[in-house]
This record gives structure tokens, sequence and C-alpha cells, in this order.
């Protein structure tokens, strides 16, 4: 029951300093609610850790100077392998992140094909690269995000033939000791959209369409990813339509066409407060408008929500694959 306490109380310290990166035990004490003689207990436990050190002196109007502590960013870290088409080639952008969310280091890696031991190489050098105590890597957790289904991990199906049916997640995690992440691309994308604006509490709905592929759908609400019980939650090429997608001519008034359906559809199912679709072609930045038009019911003008197009999800995509990976190393504390 002692050791639960003092860990609760040094997960405290650790949050509120991540959030202040720089404190004096009397302004933490003041965060955390533990008392200033606990909170000295529990810096000297984070300092041997190398998670704190001290900072400067502080100079109060009143009172003594005093010691501020400050959060070392880099005590973990964390690898986010980001899997997408560049040049018209299948390219991983490597990221290592710090606690605060920041870029440490990237690189690129293209891959013909992408298999599952196709990362091997980068991530032992990324390990080698950031050594952290004893035998120990610095490197926390490992974040993957690819198109395609996945399902605790295992991938259902990939644009990716060699990784279908593969538990990649679960291979890299036994290989290099490290927890393992795995998110597709739309589902990682929405996340990282509503993540950045501040949508915790309202649905927020990401829409891909491929130019030569079956389109894709990511939910997140009230700040989470709707999966699912299989992990297919967003598969909108199975909407009851009547598309045949092997045959789908990818023009703009088909595409218009199913783009608006479904937007009304899921409209209906989650009342969003936005939607994002991601389409590199520009002409779907009339879909708005249209949506608006064929929206005849009071209800459902009601629920029309804010429709913002994208070119591209890169951005977005990155940012939650970050985020996600943030939240994973925060929870192993």
């Amino acid at each position: 029951m002692k050791n639960l306490i003092k860990e609760n109380n040094l997960n405290k310290l650790r949050r509120a300093l991540r959030k202040e990166r720089t404190a004096t035990k009397s302004r933490l004490a003041e965060l955390t609610g533990i008392s200033v003689v606990t909170i000295q207990s529990l810096l000297q436990t984070l300092m041997e850790n190398e998670e704190v050190r001290e900072d400067e002196i502080v100079q109060p109007q009143l009172g003594r100077p005093a010691v501020s502590y400050r959060f070392c960013e880099c005590a973990r870290l964390m690898l986010v392998i980001s899997m997408m088409e560049r040049n018209q080639k299948d390219t991983a952008v490597f990221s290592v992140i710090n606690l605060y969310g920041e870029v440490i280091w990237e690189f690129e890696k293209s891959y013909l094909p992408v298999e599952k031991e196709s990362f091997d190489k980068e991530i032992e050098m990324v390990l080698s690269k950031y050594p952290g105590r004893g035998t120990k890597t610095a490197i926390s957790v490992i974040a993957i995000g690819l198109p395609g289904i996945e399902h605790k991990g295992k991938i259902l199906f990939s644009d990716y033939e060699k990784l279908r049916g593969m538990d990649l997640a679960g291979y890299l995690k036994e290989k290099f000791q490290v927890p393992v992440i795995l998110e597709n691309d739309i589902n990682a994308a929405v996340y990282g959209y509503a993540s950045v604006n501040g949508y915790t509490k309202e649905a927020v709905v990401g829409i891909y369409m491929p130019s030569k592929y079956p389109p894709g759908a990511g939910i997140c609400l009230e700040g989470k990813i709707v999966k699912g019980k299989r992990g297919l939650a967003g598969e909108i090429s199975n909407l009851p339509l009547d598309i045949q997608w092997e045959n789908f001519d990818y023009k703009k008034e088909a595409v218009n066409r199913f783009l608006i359906q479904t937007i009304r559809i899921i409209s209906c199912l989650y009342d969003p407060a936005v939607i994002v679709l991601y389409d590199e072609r520009r002409e779907r930045e009339e879909i708005p408008e249209k949506a608006a038009k064929q929206m005849k019911a009071e209800t459902e003008r009601l629920m029309l929500p804010r429709i913002i197009t994208k070119e591209s999800m890169k951005d977005d995509f990155r940012n939650g694959m970050i985020r996600l990976a943030l939240k994973k190393a925060l929870e192993e504390e």
C-alpha cells in the first residue's frame, strides 16, 4: 500500500513537472497537493532516475531564494514510424519524439516490398543511438502507423500484401523488448486533428478518398478512436450504396455523389462537430455547399457539420501518431 501511494505521488509529480517544465518545491506542492517534505523525497527519487535535474535559483519577491527543478524531457523517448506514399514509393518516416511531443531526430526510408522484417535495421539503429540506463534503451514505445485494418496489433488487411495476417506489433515487441502500438493512417489522422484542435467532447470524423483505392474513415469520439469489436469501424467502402469499387471510375461526379451520401449518413449516425475530407483533388472544396443543398429535412440541416477539405493527411497523421505514442509512454509511468 505504501509503495502504491508513493508511485501515485510520483506520477502526480511527473505530470506537474512535465506541464510546468521547471518549478520550485513550493510550486509543485501547490500543484499536486503533496506536502513540501514529501515533494523533497520524491524529487530525490526522480533525480536518481535522471527524470528531473536541478535548475536555476529562483529569487522570490519575499523570502529566501529557492532551487527550481527541471523536467528531463529526454529521459524517455518514443519512436514513431509513419508509413506513407512519397513520389509513388512506399516510404517510412522515422521520428524520435521526446516527452514534450517534440521531434528530436527524423529520417526516411523507402521499401519495396513492405514486409514484417522491413523496419528491423532502422529500429536497431535508433535503439543503439539512444541508449538508456543499464542495458535498457531510452526508447520506451514504438508506434507504427500504416494504411489498412488492424485489430489488437494484427493486420487484417493492408495495401502491403506481405503484411496481411501478420502480428506486426507482437513480432516487434518480442524482438526489441519495447512496447509497440499499431494504428491505421486515417484513425491516427482524425485523432491528430481532433487532439490538436481541442475536440475532446465532440465527435470528429475523417474521410480518406484515395485516387484509385476504396475510401476509408476514422472516427474520434470524445477524444478516443472508435474501432468497433473487430477494428472495422469506418469501413465506409462497405456502405450499402450499390458501388462496385473494383469497377469504380473515380471520376468527379461519381466520387462527389459518394462523398455527399457518406457525409449525410455519418451526420445522422454521429452528429459530428467536424468532418475532415482528405482528398488530393481540389475540386472536393465544393462538397460542403453541395452536401448542404441536399439536406432537406430540418433535423438533417441541423446535423450538418463543419466540413473541411485537405489535400493531404500527412500532418494530421503524424500528429496523431505522436500523440498516441506520447499517451502510451505516459501510461507506462
